[in-house]
């Protein structure tokens, strides 16, 4: 009987779109999904920029004194283009292919989209970020963090943010560090428990330093030395310590997805099971926004 995943694959789709869902640490930013149907097929879309005139003195008996709106409108242009194919002999596990078939884009998913995807993000929403919405040192003691944070939410504050409508992503060496900085007080019988969901009304997010840089270079998977293909940290990139980010200063977008299924008798090029998987996006960050954004990066 031969070996077809075709009867399944919907279920493979489904599991991995829940993957990046799941695991991705920027899927808070997901929320801003109405410009995907705005795009054209080329992945542009308009935004509008308005700037209005503030309050004016009114004059008794003198009407109502005019305004202007200045609408302008930004072309916004997807540009990670990103693919990869795999292909697993049919002969590598005859009677369990669906399983190694499931396991490997899973794996894929997991380990190489996911992180690609964050650490784009990460990149762009730090190049992005308003100036002066950054700071940078080497942070060695609780109180150093807290110092660190209480002057990025000032900041942030400043310019119109909600601390209780921000993530915060960390790395876990600043979250250990905050959690040191607390006056636990455990009584007898307690179960301690240090962890933190939140810090002054703001969700954490614990972002693994391999995806949280200032900047960093696409392989393009075919060039000698970047077969392997991925990302890696610019040569001069910053760590990022922590990072303050209100969602709606942003837009992650996904304009096209797709996960793609050749069985063997179908397969063309080779007797094997046949994956290709595809992922267009981007992130927008709205220029008015941009104050949204803090960053602190190691020095």
């Amino acid at each position: 009987m031969p070996n077809n995943l075709g009867v399944v694959i919907d279920k493979f789709t489904k599991r991995l779109d829940a993957v990046i869902e799941s695991e991705a640490k920027t899927s808070g930013l997901n929320a801003n999904r109405d410009l995907v149907g705005e795009m054209d097929s080329a992945g542009k879309v308009e935004v509008a920029k308005i700037v209005l005139d503030g309050l004016a003195d009114h004059v008794r008996s003198g009407g109502f004194t005019a305004g202007s709106i200045t609408q302008t409108w930004e072309t916004f242009q997807l540009r990670f283009d990103r693919d990869r194919e795999f292909s697993i002999d049919v002969l590598d596990d005859e009677e369990r292919a669906m399983i190694v078939s499931a396991n490997v884009m899973n794996e894929f998913m997991r380990t190489k989209v996911v992180p690609e995807v964050d650490a784009v993000r990460f990149s762009t929403l730090f190049a992005k970020k308003a100036n002066g919405n950054t700071a940078a040192a080497n942070l060695a003691t609780g109180d150093a963090a807290v110092d660190a944070l209480l002057d990025a939410e000032a900041v942030i504050e400043d310019n119109g943010g909600e601390l209780s409508k921000c993530i915060l992503y960390m790395t876990s060496t600043v979250k250990k560090l905050l959690r040191k900085a607390q006056p636990w007080r455990f009584g007898v019988g307690d179960n301690p428990n240090t962890l933190i969901d939140t810090y002054d009304d703001m969700r954490i997010e614990t972002v693994p330093q391999n995806r949280f840089y200032t900047a960093i270079d696409l392989l393009d998977g075919t060039t000698a030395g970047e077969t392997g293909g991925g990302y890696a940290k610019d040569a001069n990139a910053k760590d990022i310590n922590f990072m303050i980010v209100q969602p709606d200063c942003c837009a992650a977008i996904a304009k096209h997805v797709k996960l793609r299924y050749f069985a063997p008798d179908v397969n063309q090029t080779d007797d094997a099971h046949l994956w290709q998987y595809r992922l267009f996006h981007d992130l927008l960050v709205y220029d008015n926004k941009a104050g949204l954004i803090y960053a602190h990066t190691k020095a």
